[in-house]
């Protein structure tokens, strides 16, 4: 397992891996985490001798510089899919969601102007793609997979679904800080057995496993590109556990908290402003 993080220190933008628990600064090597460094196998299996822990106060970015797509599926937990009482889907659903909704893992969350807005949390795995794909088989999938974030597709239920009752995702998940994603970018691990929550005021709202999931990895991951030609640094969430706020009729309010992890990936604070 490596893990990769971008942090903000007083020296600026470092790209770092994490070993015995010290952040290693990772520019005597690479100048950034991006697409390009995925892309070349720099980052497959880093020799760490020579670097130094970054010292001082920091703040965790979004793991990867210059993400270009974050697509999206839903109802693929089971166990989310029997809390709507709904028929399970015989194939992924895929949407996107507007690059410029990603945000950092302690970035606060804005309700936005909508009066009526219905925010929702929504902990979910990223898959992050390795290299471009378009048409590859489920059997081929590894070798485009790179590794795993957190990624929470935070939601407006109210502008979701209009009153012809049809669904509207984009809008509904686009919003700048609708896509907060990180801390850690994650390699080498099983991405289909690692547990997932949520707390919403320190009280667990959403807790799951990947195992779970109706859909595996490598099957998005091969499904969604068939529909579009995926890219290196590309994050592909993989729906919800139960226990969203839109099943409780429970919303985020002003001035509540909410965080979120993954096991190996680490875990995101947010604050909920106006």
């Amino acid at each position: 397992m490596q893990q990769f993080a971008r942090v903000l220190t007083s020296n600026g933008v470092v790209p770092v891996i994490v070993k015995d628990g010290n952040h290693l600064d990772l520019r005597p090597l690479l100048p950034d985490i991006t697409p390009d460094a995925i892309a070349s196998g720099l980052l497959d299996k880093v020799d760490t001798t020579g670097l130094s822990p970054i010292q001082g106060e920091f703040t965790f970015l979004v793991p990867i510089a210059g993400i270009r797509q974050i697509a999206a599926t839903g109802f693929n937990y089971r166990k989310h899919i029997e809390e709507f009482k709904m028929t399970p889907p015989t194939e992924p659903e895929v949407f996107l969601k507007a690059i410029t909704s990603r945000s950092g893992p302690s970035d606060a969350i804005s309700r936005g102007p909508n009066p009526n807005v219905k925010l929702d949390w929504e902990v979910e795995l990223g898959i992050v793609v390795r290299r471009e794909a378009t048409d590859i088989t489920a059997d081929e999938a590894p070798n485009y997979l790179f590794g795993y974030v957190c990624i929470n597709d935070v939601s407006d239920r109210d502008t979701q679904v209009d009153a012809q009752k049809q669904q509207h995702l984009v809008r509904a998940k686009s919003r700048p800080g609708y896509s907060p994603v990180g801390p850690y970018l994650t390699t080498g691990i099983d991405g289909m057995n690692v547990d997932v929550w949520t707390k919403l005021n320190g009280k667990y709202e959403q807790q799951g496993n990947t195992s779970d999931m109706l859909f595996s990895i490598n099957e998005m991951l091969a499904y969604f590109s068939t529909h579009m030609t995926l890219l290196p640094g590309d994050i592909l969430a993989t729906g919800t556990p139960p226990g969203v706020g839109f099943g409780k009729n429970r919303f985020m309010q002003v001035g509540d908290v909410l965080e979120c992890g993954i096991s190996n990936l680490g875990s995101q604070r947010h604050d909920i402003l106006r």
